[in-house]
């Protein structure tokens, strides 16, 4: 009989809502003039609910994006499992460099050669001082793989952001990154992905209190 494979869990939990304008970019980079907003009622209800789904998982290890939005959600994690936590600032949302904090009609009106360039090939496309879908799977994978491979077998929890989950999700499963979009990562989801040495197994995503329309 073939043995089973050992792989190392990683459930991917993106931060829960928070009052930021949707139609503006975070402006997450160190800075003078950078943001953290924290979750709003709902973000807490939201943490708490994908908190309460994970309260009989096993969870070896938390690894979150040190942002508040996602500190928070982590932080409920950790009180439903006792899980030890640790931050990992390379578990950031994508950098948009000159772009962070603007609207996006002020991105469109404001550098409108760029602004097309973007919309022609979102995946590649890097603002000044930003980075690309590219930039960004390169920054994550590197904590993924050394997560794997420091907790082999283990279950772990990665709090992270829409971006870095979508193209993590995507590499796993060999998708082309230009689709990483079509995946649909809502606030405070679950996602599940095995990793082992030959391959990944896909086990769910996108379990959230979000309602079903």
């Amino acid at each position: 009989m073939r043995s089973k494979e050992p792989s190392t869990r990683i459930i991917y939990v993106r931060h829960g809502k928070t009052d930021f304008p949707l139609d503006r970019i975070y402006c997450d980079s160190a800075g003078i003039n950078s943001e953290d907003p924290a979750l709003n009622a709902d973000g807490i209800s939201q943490a708490a609910y994908a908190a309460d789904l994970l309260r009989n998982v096993k969870i070896d290890l938390i690894c979150t994006s040190p942002s508040a939005r996602t500190r928070m959600t982590a932080d409920a994690i950790a009180a439903s499992t006792g899980a030890p936590l640790q931050e990992n600032a390379a578990l950031k949302e994508r950098r948009f460099g000159i772009w962070e904090g603007l609207y996006f009609n002020e991105i469109e009106s404001g550098y409108p050669t760029e602004h097309q360039q973007w919309k022609q090939n979102p995946t590649a496309f890097a603002p000044e001082g930003g980075e690309s879908m590219y930039d960004l799977l390169a920054r994550v994978k590197t904590v993924i793989n050394d997560l794997i491979t420091t907790h082999a077998g283990k279950t772990i929890a990665v709090v992270s952001h829409v971006g870095p989950i979508r193209v993590c999700l995507a590499d796993a499963l060999k998708m082309p990154l230009e689709l990483h979009r079509q995946l649909t990562i809502d606030y405070a989801s679950l996602s599940r992905m095995d990793y082992g040495k030959s391959q990944n197994n896909f086990h769910y995503m996108n379990i959230s209190k979000q309602k079903i329309s």
